[in-house]
């Protein structure tokens, strides 16, 4: 299901106090990976954002430590949810800012990521973005996440973490599909098919860390058969379809284990 995310329009703040950027954050029995972003947020320069945590009812001490941040966060909550695209849903419904993140638990933005996409936003009409640091359990740098719009006909080629969606944007779009797997990749997919690499603008640096271990890293097989059924709901051919799975699914294998070599 995609939902249609109502966004209180009238209720926005006028421009001269709208938050320039909005920061989700979905947290659930994640406490260090929460601090882990959290010092992050901390230490950005630019300070003109607002910061949303949705937690889904966290049984170790992630809420003590989202309640140690109060002053950092503008909004919180902490619940029983349907999943990860759910509690995106529900930070989008509590957004005020005119660019809108989503930062998973445990990943960061380096101390200038969000100046550095401010001084991009150019017309205000496009997702800015930047590549990412691939970073192992041991903390070693293993890769770049690379943002490559041209390829989302296929794949989730972007680090989403690392984009920033004008709001316009989930008004026409509406918000995450409440599956399990590759929620991000069907969003951009979606808006892919409607604006093209004409509505990115990607920083060509690496602007930040993405952990090894979340959900996605995890069950790759399985988030790319989802895939898989996300281009043929958008009209790709399921033989096609399949020959991206079976492609990424092989590939993926392969450099996890180079990965995890040479992270030990």
């Amino acid at each position: 299901m995609i939902p249609s995310i109502p966004f209180p329009v009238q209720e926005l703040p006028g421009k001269a106090q709208q938050r320039r950027f909005t920061i989700i954050t979905a947290t659930f029995n994640s406490g260090d990976l929460f601090e882990r972003t959290a010092n992050s947020l901390n230490a950005q320069r630019f300070t003109n954002f607002e910061w949303i945590v949705v937690d889904g009812g966290s049984q170790d001490d992630t809420v003590q430590r989202i309640k140690s941040h109060a002053e950092q966060i503008t909004y919180w909550i902490s619940e029983p949810d349907r999943g990860i695209a759910d509690a995106w849903n529900k930070g989008l419904m509590h957004s005020r800012g005119a660019y809108i993140l989503i930062l998973n638990a445990g990943d960061t933005y380096d101390s200038e990521f969000l100046h550095q996409v401010d001084a991009h936003i150019g017309d205000g009409r496009r997702v800015v973005g930047s590549h990412a640091r691939l970073i192992a359990n041991s903390g070693r740098t293993v890769g770049v996440i690379k943002s490559e719009p041209h390829k989302l006909y296929r794949a989730m080629h972007l680090a989403h973490n690392w984009c920033a969606v004008p709001r316009l944007y989930y008004h026409q779009l509406g918000g995450f599909a409440e599956l399990k797997l590759g929620m991000d990749f069907e969003w951009f997919h979606r808006f892919y098919r409607i604006y093209g690499v004409d509505g990115f603008t990607i920083i060509n640096l690496a602007m930040g860390e993405y952990h090894l271990g979340g959900t996605s890293d995890v069950n790759y097989a399985a988030s790319f058969r989802t895939n898989a059924d996300i281009l043929r709901s958008h009209g790709t051919p399921n033989v096609i379809a399949q020959f991206w799975r079976l492609a990424y699914t092989a590939k993926h294998a392969w450099r996890t284990r180079r990965l995890r070599e040479h992270a030990t």
